[in-house]
């Protein structure tokens, strides 16, 4: 890009579900993105997974220079919808602004995985939902390592702990 003095961060809307589309596209043409995304527990077809997602769906930021880079080829490029305005000027971001919530999502995006996701405290009551035990009711007890946890079941009247794995149970709602 040409002079510091005329780059700023813009923000743009995307297409339904096209942010990462646009990404691509821009940064085909020399344009720097950023895209912020977090980490969220999602179920898939009965297991817990991690999945990254927008953190603002249908919202991307560029750094553009304002006297060299063609505003209209950027609004056309596929996948973007359009620049977000106010009045007649264009949405600018501080790049301070940029950089901390770039410096906050690397910090969180470090310490998310899928245990602290779940977010279970000691007396919750869960279901299991895959294997031999589907169905029948616990109470949550205590983490075994990164991947299973300890319940303790009621089975023909006699309690029992069992270890299973994180993404075979869910708290009961």
């Amino acid at each position: 890009m040409g002079n510091k003095m005329n780059e700023s961060w813009f923000l743009l809307t995307t297409k339904p579900k096209s942010e990462r589309r646009a990404v691509e596209n821009l940064i085909s043409q020399n344009i720097e993105v950023y895209f912020p995304k977090v980490k969220k527990l999602k179920k898939r077809q009965g297991h817990k997974v991690i999945l990254e997602e927008a953190l603002f769906p249908n919202y991307i930021f560029v750094k553009l220079d304002t006297e060299k880079d063609n505003f209209n080829a950027i609004r056309s490029t596929r996948g973007v919808g359009n620049f977000v305005r106010f009045g007649l000027n264009y949405g600018k971001v501080s790049t301070k602004f940029i950089s901390q919530l770039s410096s906050d999502l690397n910090n969180k995006s470090e310490l998310t995985n899928l245990e602290t996701l779940i977010n279970l405290s000691i007396g919750d009551e869960l279901v299991i939902l895959k294997g031999p035990l589907t169905g029948l009711k616990g109470i949550y007890q205590c983490k075994d390592g990164l991947e299973r946890s300890i319940l303790l079941l009621n089975m023909l009247g006699k309690e029992n702990t069992v270890i299973i794995e994180n993404d075979q149970f869910d708290k009961v709602s």
